[in-house]
């Protein structure tokens, strides 16, 4: 007997009854499942469903867009500070100087930072929105693994249950192959005892021979 792949439907009904206190999970610091050694072990020999399946691609969606945004950060800094630098150097062309090629090229230098402050803004604000968007999917996901796991240990009891009843029958059968085969063995050595006194035991050994080989 194994557990189904697809968990039944009435679990659909009980996922709308998990709710968890969102406060409390947070105290409890609860780490991103995916990254969990114990809950990647949880499904060593249960089926995810689709839905699980599917929250932890998000989350890793999530994490791999975390990433590229940071990487972008830095990026966008680096230029800006290139971008700056540049205009500090062309301060004196530009101002002492008159020389338009370096004004145009101041121009286009502060035009890129503006860029890149607006670009700036926007990462920081999708940053800052990141820990609540994994936190969400994550509580989904929470829920879900609730739901399979439970599940699990309801069918697993169920099993527990069926196995102590087939230990009971085995038990019972076991005694009667026991009692059957001390009854036979000893109806044997009792005909074998009788016709020893009986015949003797060279006819015995010819009766043996005969039927025994």
């Amino acid at each position: 007997m194994r557990l189904p792949k697809k968990m039944p439907g009435y679990l659909k009904s009980l996922k709308q009854k998990i709710k968890f206190d969102v406060g409390t999970l947070r105290r409890n610091d609860i780490s991103l499942l995916i990254l969990d050694e114990r809950w990647n072990r949880l499904f060593a020999n249960t089926p995810k469903t689709p839905e699980i399946t599917r929250c932890e691609e998000k989350l890793r969606e999530l994490l791999k867009e975390e990433a590229r945004l940071r990487t972008e950060q830095k990026e966008i800094a680096a230029a800006k500070k290139h971008h700056m630098q540049k205009i500090v150097k062309l301060t004196t062309e530009v101002f002492d100087k008159g020389n338009e090629a370096a004004k145009e090229e101041m121009k286009n230098a502060e035009r890129e930072i503006k860029r890149i402050n607006e670009r700036a803004k926007q990462i920081e604000g999708k940053l800052d929105e990141m820990p609540s968007r994994l936190r969400k999917v994550n509580l989904e996901l929470l829920q879900l693994t609730v739901l399979v796991v439970y599940y699990k240990i309801r069918w697993n009891q169920k099993r527990v249950e069926e196995l102590d009843r087939l230990i009971e029958e085995t038990k019972t059968k076991l005694k009667e192959y026991i009692d059957e085969r001390e009854t036979l063995s000893q109806d044997d050595t009792d005909v074998y005892s009788y016709f020893h006194d009986l015949l003797g035991g060279e006819e015995l050994e010819k009766l043996d021979r005969m039927f025994f080989g």
